[in-house]
């Protein structure tokens, strides 16, 4: 009884030590399905609505971005993540910016649109951090942005938690995974 202890108490400290080592996992992984989440639009096409972006989407490769907060570095990488979007676009490209703070950024979304020409949609969990979709893309409420590289509503890649500055982490992983849905 006493190795079953030993043993159990060595495994826990083992998983503590390499969940730590790992860093702080978000999103969903690569090869995953990506799920149906229902989203309040503030800027898109659909703005003042409920929609799906990852139901319109459907099988054309896309980029959803989930932001925790509603300050200048996100700003930034939405940005860069617009740009991205009007340089691809010609391929069936989509992108979608999605604020988990919920419509409270309501204003803060808007005057982003308006200040730095967005054309990507800007949208926000319509119950904010408690939202279904929070859950069901495993987001991490310790991590600022999760990029999910997707196409045939299945992620490629995941970039989460980077600065503005390593942007091109996302842009890589999207050109390669645009080169991918050529062949």
């Amino acid at each position: 009884m006493m190795k079953v202890k030993y043993l159990v108490s060595l495994l826990a400290t083992a998983l503590v030590a390499a969940s730590a080592w790992a860093g702080v996992v978000t999103g969903l992984e690569p090869g995953a399905s990506t799920p149906s989440v229902p989203v309040l639009d503030i800027t898109g096409k659909y703005a003042g609505k409920h929609i799906c972006y990852v139901c319109e989407f459907q099988d054309d490769p896309n980029v959803i971005a989930f932001f925790r907060d509603a300050d200048e570095p996100t700003a930034q990488l939405i940005v860069q993540l617009d740009k991205l979007y009007r340089q691809q676009k010609d391929k069936n490209f989509k992108a979608v910016a999605i604020l988990i703070a919920g419509p409270d950024a309501k204003p803060w979304l808007e005057e982003l649109r308006k200040s730095r020409n967005i054309e990507i949609p800007l949208v926000v969990l319509a119950k904010g951090p408690k939202d279904v979709g929070a859950r069901v893309y495993k987001l991490n409420p310790e991590v600022r942005n999760t990029f999910l590289v997707t196409r045939n509503r299945t992620v490629d890649t995941n970039v989460s938690d980077i600065e503005p500055s390593k942007f091109n982490a996302v842009k890589q992983a999207t050109l390669g995974m645009l080169a991918k849905s050529k062949s």
